[in-house]
C-alpha cells in the first residue's frame, strides 16, 4: 500500500472504494455512495475523461474543493481550473491514473494553481463504467497547514506515489515504492 495515508479521511475513502469495487479492477461512478462518505464529502471530486480534449471534466466537487477555486467547478474542464504552467503536469498525472489504472497518492503543497496554496494530501483513483476500461477519476483532496509563500522554498515540490489499482487491498500503510517528486497542483 502507500507509504502512509496521513489523513484518516483518505483511509475512509479508500475503504469505500475497495468495498464497492468488489472483485472488479475498478468501481464505476455510480458505485460511489455519498451516504457512506459523510466526513469525506466536502473534499471529494469526480471527473470523466474526455478523449476529444485529452483531459478531464469535473462532474462533482465537494464544497471545500469549490471553495479553493472560488466557484463551482462542476462541468468545467481541468484546463479551465488549473491555470498557468501547472495544467500539463496535473493532466499528465491524472492521465497516468486512467491510462495505467493506477492509484495516485500525493502529499505536500496542493492547490498551487490557486492563490490558496497549502500543504495537504490527495488520493486519486480510477473509475470504469464497464468494469475494465478506466474512463474517470474520483479523488479526495484535504488541506492542512497554509504555506508562507515568502518562505516556502522547501515546499516547492509535491511528493507522489503510484500503485496499480489491482494491488490495492487495504488502506493500512505497508506499500513501499519509489517516490516521485514533481510540481502538481
Amino acid at each position: 500500500m502507500f507509504n502512509r495515508l496521513s489523513d484518516p479521511r483518505l483511509a475512509v475513502f479508500l475503504d469505500h472504494y475497495l468495498e464497492v469495487r468488489g472483485e472488479r479492477t475498478m468501481p464505476s461512478r455510480q458505485d460511489i455512495d455519498a451516504l457512506r462518505l459523510g466526513p469525506v464529502l466536502p473534499f471529494i471530486w469526480l471527473s470523466d475523461y474526455e478523449a476529444a480534449h485529452d483531459t478531464f471534466r469535473y462532474r462533482l466537487a465537494g464544497e471545500e474543493v469549490n471553495a479553493v477555486f472560488g466557484s463551482r467547478i462542476t462541468g468545467k474542464l481541468l484546463s479551465e481550473i488549473v491555470k498557468g504552467g501547472r495544467f500539463p503536469t496535473v493532466n499528465e498525472l491524472f492521465l497516468r491514473v486512467v491510462n495505467e489504472k493506477l492509484a495516485l497518492h500525493a502529499e505536500g503543497p496542493i492547490y498551487r494553481c490557486t492563490d490558496r496554496m497549502t500543504l495537504g494530501e490527495r488520493l486519486v483513483l480510477p473509475l470504469s463504467s464497464d468494469g475494465g476500461t478506466a474512463d474517470g477519476l474520483v479523488g479526495v483532496t484535504v488541506r492542512g497547514d497554509s504555506i508562507d509563500l515568502v518562505n516556502s522554498a522547501h515546499y516547492q515540490e509535491q511528493k507522489y506515489d503510484f500503485l496499480p489499482v489491482d494491488e490495492l487491498t487495504e488502506p493500512s500503510s505497508s506499500f513501499q515504492r519509489k517516490r516521485a517528486i514533481g510540481s502538481g497542483c
